[in-house]
C-alpha cells in the first residue's frame, strides 16, 4: 500500500496550499466556505481555521484573531457552544494540564506564544486554574527564545533538566542501541558488565530510554501544539515527534535513517503515558517552514495563515506533511515523504488515518464569523 500520494494536482492539500498562496500574495480573498457534512465514522477530521489577517508586518502576531481561530477551532471539535464548555469536555477543573509546545524553532518557527495564550484563556474558561496549568519542552534555552517566561502567572514553565528530569522509573526498552551522551539520565553508569560495551568501541550503548518527570507524573492531561515545520531527523516535527522524542533520553537512536523513527515514534506514541493523556492536537500553522527544521531556517519560510486541529495525531500529521512536500517542489528540494513511512506504522496499530481518502479537511470560522 503506497503511503502518501505524490500526485497533488487535483487533491485537497493542493487546494489548501494554493488558497494559502492565493491570499499571501495578495490576489484576492479567500471564498466562503461550503458548508461541511458530518465524517462518516471510520474517517478523520483535520479542522483549520486561516485568516490572512492573523499575521501582519514582520510576521508579527494579531492576538485577537488568532485567540478567535483557536476558539473556533476547539468548538467544531468538540461540538460545544462555547470555548469554556468546550474545554470542559477535555479536561477536567482537577486536571494538571500539560501544554507541550515545540520550543526548538525559537521565535521564527517554534510554537507561538499567541496560540497557547488563547489555549489557556479557554482552560480558565474552564475553571482550571494557572497552577494546573504546565507550559513545556525540552529545553530551557528554547522556551525562552520561543518566548515564554519563567514568570507569566499564567502557567507554570517546565522543561526536561539535563540531570534530574527524567524519571528512572518510567521507561522503555527497544531493540536498537544508542550512545549514551551527557543529559541522558544513564550516562556516567556504565559498569563494564553489559557485552555490548565490552565488545565496543568503549561508548557507554543503551536499549533503554527514560521518560521525562514532566510527562510520566507531571501533567495529567495534554494538549500537544506542534508547529508546521519539516525536520531532517523524522520528515515533519508533528504531532507524534513533538510528544515522544522531546520528553525521552537516549532519544536519537530512534531517528537513524533510513527508517527516520519508524516504527518507534507510533510505538512510543502508543504507549498509554501517552496516548491516554493526549486530548487534542492543535497545529501552529500560522507560518510554514518547509525545510531546515526543526530548528530555525529563515530562508525557508512560507507564510501560511492557518492553526490545525484534530483528535487524531496521525491525519494532522499525514496533511502536515503533504502540505510541506508540496510547498518543497518550486525549491526543488527533495520530498519528504519518504522518510515519514512511520506514519503507516502508526495507522497499522490504531493511532490514526494517514491516506488522504480517509481524511475530511474542514474549514472553520468564516462561516460563523467566531
Amino acid at each position: 500500500m503506497k503511503l502518501l500520494s505524490t500526485s497533488f494536482c487535483c487533491n485537497a492539500a493542493a487546494r489548501l496550499l494554493a488558497a494559502v498562496l492565493f491570499t499571501a500574495t495578495g490576489l484576492g480573498q479567500l471564498p466562503q466556505p461550503t458548508p461541511q457534512p458530518t465524517p462518516a465514522a471510520g474517517r478523520a477530521s483535520v479542522y483549520f481555521a486561516m485568516d490572512n489577517s492573523s499575521l501582519t508586518g514582520s510576521r508579527k502576531v494579531n492576538t485577537a484573531v488568532v485567540r478567535r481561530m483557536v476558539n473556533s477551532l476547539v468548538l467544531h471539535v468538540t461540538g460545544r457552544p462555547d470555548p469554556g464548555a468546550a474545554w470542559a469536555s477535555l479536561v477536567s477543573k482537577t486536571d494538571r494540564v500539560g501544554i507541550k509546545v515545540a520550543a526548538s524553532g525559537g521565535a521564527i518557527c517554534g510554537t507561538n506564544p499567541a496560540i497557547v495564550d488563547a489555549i489557556i484563556d479557554g482552560l480558565a474558561s474552564a475553571g482550571i486554574p494557572p497552577s494546573n496549568i504546565i507550559v513545556w519542552d525540552r529545553n530551557l534555552t528554547d522556551l525562552l527564545a520561543a518566548g515564554y517566561r519563567t514568570d507569566n502567572p499564567r502557567y507554570q514553565l517546565r522543561w526536561v533538566d539535563p540531570i534530574k528530569g527524567y524519571d528512572k522509573k518510567s521507561q522503555l526498552s527497544a531493540p536498537v542501541l544508542g550512545r549514551l551522551i551527557w543529559g541522558d539520565s544513564g550516562f556516567g553508569d556504565k559498569v563494564g558488565t553489559r557485552l555490548a560495551d565490552v565488545l565496543g568501541t568503549g561508548d557507554q550503548l543503551s536499549s533503554k530510554s527514560c521518560y521525562s518527570k514532566v510527562l510520566s507524573s507531571g501533567v495529567t492531561k495534554i494538549i500537544n501544539v506542534p508547529t508546521l515545520s519539516d525536520s531532517f531527523l523524522t520528515g515533519i516535527n508533528g504531532a507524534l515527534a513533538n510528544v515522544t522524542l522531546p520528553n525521552l533520553d537516549n532519544w536519537r537512536r530512534f531517528t537513524r535513517p533510513p527508517a527516520y523513527g519508524d516504527p518507534y515514534l507510533a510505538e512510543i506514541y502508543a504507549d498509554s503515558i501517552i496516548r491516554n493523556k493526549v486530548v487534542l492536537t492543535i497545529m501552529d500553522g500560522l507560518v510554514m517552514q518547509y525545510a531546515g527544521g526543526p530548528g530555525p531556517n529563515p530562508g525557508f519560510l512560507l507564510d501560511n495563515f492557518t492553526i490545525y486541529a484534530s483528535r487524531d495525531p496521525v491525519a494532522i500529521d499525514a496533511s502536515a506533511a503533504r502540505l510541506i512536500d508540496e510547498a518543497r517542489k518550486p525549491a526543488k528540494l527533495p520530498s519528504i515523504l519518504p522518510m515519514v513511512v512511520w506514519l503507516e506504522s502508526a495507522e497499522t496499530i490504531g493511532l490514526g488515518k494517514q491516506r488522504e481518502q480517509d481524511i475530511d479537511l474542514i474549514r472553520v470560522g468564516m462561516e460563523s464569523g467566531r
